[in-house]
């Protein structure tokens, strides 16, 4: 499956326009700028962090293949372990002053950053 979404994530990138392509090189940072300042502006509102946690979790299934039989030889069905690294979120403390630090670097970041990026789209290839 996970192979299946890469493949459509390649095909929808071939597909992108070389506009599109450019548009989204030259304004990456500032969209990223943009995800972290709602972020850090979500975690002062809410006063916690969200953070993603890894777990492992583990279960039987079906599989078929080489040596499910008594002595190892042949195929067939046999069970196997399926190991499956999982996330869940977890609430987390925050210092609201240094959050607040941090929303004001992030902002004048962006500002400092956002002329260049506009004259780098501006430059882009039109159609």
């Amino acid at each position: 499956m996970r192979m299946f979404i890469g493949f459509t994530l390649c095909l929808l990138a071939a597909c992108a326009s070389p506009r599109e392509a450019c548009l989204r090189a030259a304004l990456s940072e500032v969209a990223t700028l943009d995800r972290l300042i709602a972020e850090t502006e979500a975690n002062l509102a809410r006063g916690y962090a969200i953070e993603l946690e890894p777990f492992v979790t583990t279960g039987v299934d079906f599989c078929f293949g080489r040596g499910a039989y008594r002595h190892g030889f042949g195929t067939g069905f046999r069970y196997c372990n399926n190991v499956e690294t999982r996330y869940r979120e977890r609430e987390v403390a925050i210092d609201p002053a240094a959050e607040r630090r941090k929303l004001a670097e992030l902002r004048k970041r962006r500002a400092d950053l956002a002329p260049a990026a506009e004259a780098r789209a501006a430059a882009c290839p039109v159609g």
